[in-house]
């Protein structure tokens, strides 16, 4: 029997991570074996730490996109889940920077498409940013385009943060959101809160990925492994362009282990103060004065810190963006401090 596999996409900080506890939160209900594979650019893992306690397998897949830099990776990876745990459910939820048609391609190897059925994409949209993410990045076409292919290539739109905006912004969101998918369900939501079962019952529409009608037949077969190719590949080493350019290539990240607690006020006055290169910045840091260690995380000017109960995380900031001055936000950083 085939494991049924969701893949969660959506933009850096729309609430994927959210949605995925909620899911696993809902799934402890059900004698299923689920197995979550998570997929995070930087070398260290933030968002994973959250998913301890559920008690499902978490499979981590750390310093590159599953689209194309570690896509390899993926497949050797599923190959190893269905083998050693044989799920009924896999959960994939990846970097905010990935373009979902090429995790289908990692999805459809041939040594795979006939043990997975892949039941759904769920994109995730941030309300409050969409509109102005698409004008932003007007001239970087590769974002644009992956942006609007998480929207395009979905077959449910979970429309998140509407507390975050106005009625009138909603409204022009959705029908961008319709413009670029016709057939999605669109599920309003704040905090990533929707109807669990409606996400776990999603349909694919095949429809939105080709005009032939007789696309329902054809089972597609993932040509290459990697997005790049071997020349493509030497470009890249040498710093040349290649002819195939991934919003990975674009997009940078780094990350910064702290040394000690940092005053409360300075930090979060940090990441307000952050630049607009700086797309996502999360972590867990502690404060003087307090025992409890805090899960940050900052999308533009959202930011948000709450207690995190499991000790365990190391402490440490990873900053996601493009064209990052890293000295300085380092230095910023290390003026907390004080």
């Amino acid at each position: 029997m085939s494991a049924q596999v969701y893949l969660l996409t959506g933009y850096l900080g729309s609430g994927k991570t959210t949605l995925l506890q909620k899911l696993l939160a809902h799934l402890q209900q059900q004698d299923d074996k689920v197995v979550v594979l998570m997929n995070e650019m930087g070398e260290e893992d933030i968002d994973g730490e959250q998913l301890q306690g559920f008690g499902f397998p978490v499979k981590k897949l750390l310093d590159g996109c599953i689209c194309c830099s570690i896509q390899g990776e993926l497949t050797e990876g599923l190959k190893e889940i269905l083998q050693s745990l044989a799920p009924d459910r896999i959960l994939i939820e990846t970097t905010g920077v990935a373009d979902p048609i090429d995790v289908v391609d990692a999805l459809t190897h041939p040594e795979l498409y006939d043990r997975l059925q892949l039941c759904g994409i769920v994109s995730v949209v941030d309300a409050s940013r969409f509109l102005e993410l698409n004008s932003r990045f007007a001239s970087t076409s590769t974002l644009v385009k992956t942006i609007r292919n998480q929207v395009k290539y979905a077959d449910l739109l979970l429309l998140n943060k509407i507390d975050l905006t106005t009625p009138e912004v909603l409204q022009k969101v959705e029908q961008k959101l319709k413009e670029l998918n016709p057939l999605a369900p669109i599920h309003q939501a704040v905090q990533s809160d929707m109807n669990l079962e409606s996400l776990l019952s999603v349909k694919r529409l095949v429809k939105s990925y080709t005009n032939d009608s007789d696309s329902e037949k054809v089972v597609p077969v993932q040509k290459t492994i990697g997005r790049l190719s071997p020349m493509d590949k030497l470009k890249q080493s040498l710093g040349l362009r290649t002819s195939k350019p991934s919003l990975y290539n674009s997009i940078d990240s780094f990350s910064y282990k702290f040394t000690g607690p940092v005053h409360a006020e300075k930090f979060e006055d940090f990441l307000y103060a952050l630049p607009k290169s700086v797309y996502r910045a999360k972590g867990y840091v502690l404060f003087h004065g307090k025992q409890e260690l805090i899960s940050f995380q900052h999308t533009d000017n959202q930011v948000h810190l709450f207690p995190f109960e499991n000790f365990g995380p190391k402490m440490v900031a990873v900053f996601i963006g493009e064209g990052m001055d890293q000295e300085k936000i380092l230095n910023d950083l290390k003026d907390c401090y004080l």
